[in-house]
């Protein structure tokens, strides 16, 4: 028999530590030193709020049961008090023993303290019983004794047993009480539980309730969520449209972002200007291309480059060379874990990947919903107020997320699912359940197959256009947004050439055969003989003019080229002069030189200080720091095996009477001594630490302070002010994502 929590812990193997620990991933991080540490943390009154939080409403309802019963109770006590079938209770009963909140056998069962302080003194709404209980038929009678007015007050105390008045400890009787609270006092319906507190005795409710804990009834499972039905396949295809819509989107915003430099605003975030822009690109709503740029930027596709530019990393080069299905998961997964509300960034004062759309929880709503859509046959059509009643069955004490109602966010990830695939027409597709293994590996064949292959080859057309009709493969997509514009987006997409396009392509170093080369072997014809016009005009064109370092120097051959450079407004503005014959030099950096005979025409390009030809440097990307911190996970079967190692260690040790070296071992003095080192050479440092809400998390910081227990600093992506207890603190390491000093 056990007889304390401790007790019970040591009674279980690693699996059932393990599923503890999964269930409450805050008592995984920082790793218990020893199981009694385990049960210490387990029974703080912040850590039980939030296993509490997790129960859903037939668990909840079985912990307010066990709080308004003594401790040690039987399961057929219980079962009698919730009128209810003993195998679900016993059922809840052991979901909450694999939640350490409840440990003991079914014969005896002892509830956590913390467990009942966190429901508080009245449990269900009941007070506790008279020590002078009236019978059944006492209080009906009574109760007609006291008047309507007094029946009343007793409907209001009815499922909250405490009421305020003044002199609630008076003495009164039946023929002296005046008012309804008097006569209910004289008639012990009520009674004083101080100078100015009433309490509704716990057999007068529970008589009046029916013998009931709640008002409504609770149901042991989940509602059913049904609806009429669509053809699966049909479901299925325009998932596969909207899956890859997603993945192409993505593509096309990196790319967009190479060529336009985005910044972030000063507060964070991207100006609405720069957004509506991005959707116009796209040919999209705002909405839609806020939750493609807060998807890749979750998946590390995006981040902050120098100056505060928003570009792509090294990440999205691995990324766009996956097959499609594959990139797509890394989106749906990167979605599922993210704890931001891309929907919010449409309220007023709110911009894409702004740091308001933080929002703790939301990842664990997201993985909630993807396991109730798991649950329904593929190509059920759903209703959202259907869908929001199985949330808050799950999740009763759930109102907000971030402080936005639980019903708007319902709405935002229903509407994303769409645009993930994981629905369509309004009916769960079949890649639900590839969302629920997302970590899995390989991709189900089925789903894999569904997305359209990647074609080689393109139909150029006379009007100096080219027609994609499915996926590219990363590089030749990328040659093909070198060499022509985008003019549509989806599976079959419309690319136009331009001497604009062209002259990007020349200027990256590409020559006419290079062009004509790539043209033929990727055409599904011959070469257009208008495009192969283009091409040639254009590269007999490029590089007539040559531009240096000096300020900047232009070297041309061509007299009337001279001319026309030196008649134009903005020559002076570049200070342009002739330096001699065939020669000019400017005021001004080579690349505005450059950018200016663009725009009146010409086609130049730069060389450097030996005379070779300079050509477009490589694409920009940003170093690979995530705009938003990554969310760490916790692996519950490492954590449990050190755990129940170290409490063996421990207890050995101790047995043997020396001091225990164990997991737990204080690192405060180290922990300081790096924080020193670090604010003494003005360096930042990652710091992982369990944040208030008991979740693992990681800030990089400049050091300000480190006084009186206390880190503070500001974060290095949102120049914040942060201070964070130094007793939280797990290890400190250099900045970069993943590295630790444990």
């Amino acid at each position: 028999m056990t007889r304390t929590l401790t007790e019970a812990l040591r009674a279980l193997d690693t699996d059932d530590l393990a599923r503890l620990l999964t269930l409450r991933p805050d008592l995984a991080y920082p790793v218990p030193g020893t199981l009694a540490e385990l049960s210490a943390q387990a029974t703080t009154a912040s850590s039980v709020g939030r296993a509490l939080d997790g129960l859903n409403s037939w668990q909840r309802l079985v912990a307010e049961g066990l709080a308004a019963l003594p401790d040690s109770v039987a399961l057929s006590e219980l079962a009698d008090l919730l009128h209810a079938d003993p195998a679900a209770c016993r059922q809840a009963a052991g979901e909450l023993r694999d939640r350490a909140l409840l440990w003991g056998s079914d014969d005896q069962m002892h509830l956590v303290r913390a467990v009942r302080d966190h429901l508080g003194p009245y449990p269900g709404g009941l007070a506790p019983p008279s020590s002078r209980p009236l019978a059944a038929e006492e209080i009906d009678g009574l109760l007609l004794e006291a008047g309507p007015d007094a029946q009343l007050v007793v409907e209001r105390l009815l499922w909250n047993p405490a009421g305020t008045v003044h002199g609630a400890e008076r003495n009164v009787s039946a023929s002296t009480a005046r008012s309804p609270v008097e006569r209910l006092l004289a008639r012990r319906l009520l009674r004083a539980a101080g100078p100015d507190t009433v309490l509704l005795p716990r057999e007068v409710a529970w008589h009046l309730r029916g013998q009931r804990l709640r008002p409504e009834p609770v149901p042991t499972t989940p509602p059913e969520l049904t609806g009429r039905r669509r053809r699966s396949e049909l479901v299925d295809r325009a998932a596969v449209g909207a899956a890859y819509g997603l993945v192409h989107d993505v593509e096309l915003v990196a790319h967009t972002l190479e060529r336009t430099p985005h910044r972030l605003l000063r507060e964070g975030g991207v100006a609405v200007r720069d957004l509506a822009a991005l959707a116009r690109g796209m040919d999209t709503e705002i909405a839609y291309a806020t939750f493609v740029l807060e998807c890749a930027a979750a998946a590390g596709l995006l981040a902050l480059g120098d100056a505060g530019r928003l570009l792509p990393t090294g990440d999205y080069d691995r990324w766009a060379e996956q097959q499609p299905a594959d990139r797509w998961r890394g989106l749906v997964a990167a979605w599922r874990h993210s704890d931001r509300l891309s929907g919010r960034a449409g309220e007023p004062g709110a911009h894409a990947l702004g740091p308001e759309s933080e929002a703790p929880g939301a990842a664990t709503v997201r993985g909630l919903l993807i396991e109730v859509l798991d649950a329904v046959e593929v190509g059920t059509v759903l209703d959202l107020d259907d869908l929001e009643r199985v949330v808050a069955w799950y999740r009763p004490r759930l109102v907000r997320v971030g402080g936005i109602p639980l019903d708007s966010v319902l709405a935002w990830f229903w509407r994303e699912t769409g645009w993930l695939g994981l629905t369509s027409l309004d009916a769960v597709s079949s890649f639900v359940a590839a969302a629920t293994r997302v970590d899995a590996q390989p991709l189900p064949a089925e789903l894999a197959h569904a997305f359209p292959g990647t074609v080689e080859q393109i139909v150029l057309q006379a009007d100096l256009t080219a027609v994609v009709p499915g996926p590219v493969p990363y590089r030749l997509a990328r040659d093909l947004r070198l060499l022509a514009d985008q003019e549509s987006r989806g599976g079959a997409a419309v690319f136009r050439f331009s001497p604009t396009s062209l002259r990007r392509a020349f200027d990256a170093g590409w020559s006419a055969a290079d062009v004509h080369r790539w043209l033929a072997h990727h055409g599904t014809t011959d070469v257009p003989q208008p495009l192969a016009y283009l091409v040639d005009d254009l590269a007999r064109r490029h590089g007539s003019i040559r531009v240096g370092s000096g300020g900047a120097y232009i070297r041309i051959a061509d007299t009337a080229q001279i001319a026309a450079i030196l008649s134009h407004p903005e020559a002076s503005l570049l200070g342009v002069r002739e330096l001699g014959p065939g020669v000019l030099i400017a005021a001004a950096e080579p690349y505005e030189v450059v950018e200016f005979l663009h725009r009146i025409g010409h086609s130049p390009i730069g060389e450097d200080s030996s005379g070779r030809s300079v050509t477009s440097p490589d694409p920009l990307r940003a170093p690979r720091r995530t705009i938003h911190r990554p969310r760490l996970e916790v692996h519950a079967a490492e954590a449990a095996a050190a755990v129940l190692a170290s409490d063996a260690d421990h207890r050995r040790r101790t047995a043997t009477g020396k001091t225990a070296i164990t997991a737990g071992v204080d690192r405060t003095p180290e922990t300081l001594a790096r924080l020193a080192s670090a604010r003494r050479r003005s360096e930042s440092v990652r710091i992982h630490y369990v944040g208030s809400d008991g979740r693992p998390t990681e800030r990089e910081l400049t050091l300000l302070d480190t006084d009186a227990g206390l880190i503070r600093g500001t974060d290095a992506s949102s120049a914040q002010l942060v201070t964070i207890p130094l007793a939280r603190v797990s290890s400190v390491g250099p900045p970069g994502i993943g590295a630790r000093l444990d």
